[in-house]
């Protein structure tokens, strides 16, 4: 029996809560990879129809065995498939005619190896045509703890608790993915679904991410990614999390450079993949975490749904003086602030700490805290009702029987809905993070940890704004694959954006250069396959009229010196200075045209930190970025009050910018735009480069 094209992902379910399973290839050794499944299955009481698939036994580990999926005597929903590489396509195949709605396949030796076996295209047409799920193959397959579900082989199921949650984590990494489960419930932590991907020949972690937004047990999804393989899937499934409001927390591997792009580019030397994909996450408003740890805590936080206000500040409340301190200069690191509290709040904390302690903002306990944890509960509940205070963090380092009642103290401690308490525990015993968690307090190992998972689900706050729209880019060509800034400049006029004014000329013609009323320019040579002239001698600066001609002179006769053909020279007249950006649009090759926005200017490397968005942006995205910005002391400012018009001026700018993507040719891979000067006044594209894609370098841009 077939069921004719339907939507493997449509059946995910199945590989979840299915109300029957079936084990091909099950071992009676149940500490063998075939025999560890139907090992979990029944311990963990699976409450559905079980059978076993395996020909050459009559029983395997008490299960009546059957030599065929079409001999089971039910049709399973779930195949859990451990067979060696060469059988998985007879297998799948068997379940397909059999009617089963997903399989779990285990065994490597696929496209993740060279030489590989070769049937994972076949399986992609199979699951196609028959609408049967495949998880895999080369994964660690499917957990659900409150289904009692565990289609698995993993060692660490047999070390940790049972515990069910309201978390979700899809990982492209088994092993890791595992470890994550089991630190996890190691903190009280439980998921309410666990997948590993595996080679996604069928079922992609978009499509892992899309279903989860529809599961009713999910509150927070969790990915540990190392590649997107649609990038168009996975921006949908973020759009649908964010507008399903469940939050999305990702930790990415494989942190280096794409190497994708064939020629040189001040962007490229600085941000790779990684950037792109921080820039698709924050388009949505995930969470893109460092690395594990930050992955769990994160998590913890956010599933409790604060509300935090921009404008609203932290509390600390401290064992320790030195906790406040090391608390005050996280928080200056990420931006947020210590709250005002209110002189009502003050006296309450006052009434409960000792006469030696402090009730200020942070609130130190002082080591009386032995005496009296229920000093806690009343501070801490003072400072959450506070009108200023969004989060609270409680620093302690507490062990033995005093730790426990700790911990009693904080489970009863109430906050008002939409405000948060962390707790940052120095030492804390397995006891102390397994009960907080339980409980659902968010525990951090130390105060960097906390603040920097607050200061990520801070708002930014910023009204949205439709995008513009551009004109054409086309008739451009270069044999070396860089497209020179005077041919850039000429269809940035034509889009409308803002260029500086200027003229072009030949050498032969300097003497007929008709100048403006400026006092000052800037020439440029445009040497054929060169992209940073100012590094090859072709810029001068700050030139006095009268010098200009001599100026193209020199610059024109050491250029030929040096085997550099000119086509031509630009002239224009010098923009006031300001601060300088680097806004760059690549075509990505995962997620489409993406910005990416740095410190401009000459030393740009100097400046590593690059922003990178999914276009085309919202004016409340270009905002975002900029005000995300961190300028280096001496360029000036982009924050509100004392940057708004520079800020208005280069929001504007971004959105423009952004809108022309759809409307540049096929053969560009890639424009630059370095430096972009914004003042109080204008922002102004100062100079422009393009790059052609690596087949398209020897024709034209149609």
């Amino acid at each position: 029996m077939t069921t004719a094209m339907l939507n493997p992902s449509e059946r995910i379910g199945a590989l979840f809560a299915p109300k029957s399973v079936v084990v091909i290839g099950a071992s009676s050794n149940p500490e063998r990879v075939a025999g560890r499944p139907l090992a979990f299955l029944r311990e963990w009481g699976f409450p559905g129809s079980l059978a076993v698939v395996n020909p050459k036994r009559n029983t395997v580990l008490g299960y009546q065995s059957y030599p065929s999926v079409s001999a089971v005597p039910f049709v399973p929903e779930l195949a859990v498939i451990c067979v060696p590489a060469d059988l998985v396509l007879s297998a799948l195949e068997e379940c397909a005619a059999s009617g089963v709605s997903a399989a779990v396949v285990f065994a490597s030796g696929f496209s993740e190896i060279v030489g590989g076996c070769s049937d994972e295209n076949s399986i992609h047409a199979l699951s196609l045509n028959s609408g049967l799920a495949v998880c895999g193959p080369n994964c660690l397959g499917s957990i659900s703890v409150e289904d009692r579900m565990a289609a698995t082989f993993s060692t660490v199921l047999t070390e940790v608790p049972l515990i069910s949650g309201d978390v979700a984590l899809v990982t492209q990494s088994g092993a890791l993915g595992i470890y994550l489960y089991a630190e996890a419930s190691r903190r009280g932590m439980g998921f309410s679904r666990w997948v590993s991907t595996g080679n996604e020949t069928v079922l992609s972690l978009s499509d892992y991410l899309e279903w989860l937004v529809y599961d009713e047990r999910t509150r927070v999804i969790c990915l540990y990614v190392e590649g997107i393989r649609d990038g168009v899937g996975f921006r949908r499934a973020l759009a649908l999390a964010r507008e399903a409001g469940k939050p999305v927390i990702a930790l990415k591997g494989g942190h280096s450079d794409s190497g994708a792009l064939n020629v040189e580019s001040h962007t490229g030397a600085i941000a790779g993949d990684a950037t792109v994909f921080s820039g698709v996450l924050a388009e949505s408003g995930a969470y893109d975490v460092e690395d594990m740890n930050e992955l769990l805590e994160v998590s913890s936080l956010v599933r409790l749904g604060p509300r935090f206000s921009p404008r609203s500040g932290v509390a600390v409340a401290t064992t320790s003086g030195g906790g406040g301190i090391l608390a005050a200069d996280w928080l200056s690191r990420t931006g947020l602030r210590f709250a005002s509290l209110a002189k009502e709040t003050v006296a309450e904390i006052e009434a409960v700490i000792p006469e030696f302690g402090r009730a200020g903002n942070p609130v130190d306990f002082t080591g009386n805290l032995m005496n009296d944890p229920n000093m806690i509960r009343v501070s801490v509940e003072a400072l959450a009702g506070d009108s200023d205070v969004a989060a609270v963090v409680v620093f302690v380092g507490v062990g033995g029987e005093t730790a426990e009642r700790v911990v009693d103290v904080l489970l009863a401690t109430s906050i008002p809905k939409g405000k948060t308490i962390s707790v940052v525990w120095i030492g804390a015993s397995e006891s102390v993070r397994r009960r907080l968690g339980e409980g659902g307090v968010p525990l951090f190992a130390d105060i960097r940890s906390c603040i920097r998972a607050l200061a990520l689900l801070w708002p930014k706050g910023f009204a949205q704004s439709a995008c513009s729209e551009g004109l054409g880019l086309s008739g451009i060509s270069d044999k070396q694959g860089v497209v020179l800034e005077y041919r850039v400049k000429e269809k940035l006029a034509k889009w409308g954006l803002p260029i500086p004014k200027g003229s072009i000329f030949s050498f032969a013609h300097a003497e007929d250069l008709m100048l403006g009323s400026a006092c000052s320019y800037a020439v440029k040579g445009q040497a054929t396959g060169i992209s940073h002239k100012a590094t090859e001698g072709l810029v001068k600066l700050g030139c006095d009229p009268s010098e200009i001609e001599n100026v193209v002179k020199e610059m024109g006769e050491s250029a030929a010196a040096r085997g550099l053909e000119i086509e031509c020279f630009l002239v224009e007249e010098m923009v006031p200075s300001g601060i300088e950006l680097l806004i760059t649009l690549r075509d990505d090759p995962t997620f489409g045209w993406v910005m990416l926005v740095g410190v401009g200017g000459s030393e740009v490397e100097f400046f590593s930190e690059v922003i990178s968005r999914p276009c085309p942006l919202s004016l409340a995205d270009a905002t975002e970025i900029l005000v995300s910005l961190k300028l280096p002391r001496g360029l000036g400012t982009l924050q509100p009050p004392e940057g708004s018009d520079a800020l208005s001026h280069a929001s504007n700018l971004l959105v423009e910018v952004a809108g022309i993507t759809q409307d540049i040719s096929s053969d560009i891979v890639e424009l630059e735009l370095n430096p972009v000067i914004v003042t109080s006044c204008q922002a102004v594209i100062v100079d422009a480069v393009a790059f052609l894609r690596s087949d398209a370098q020897e024709g034209k841009i149609a």
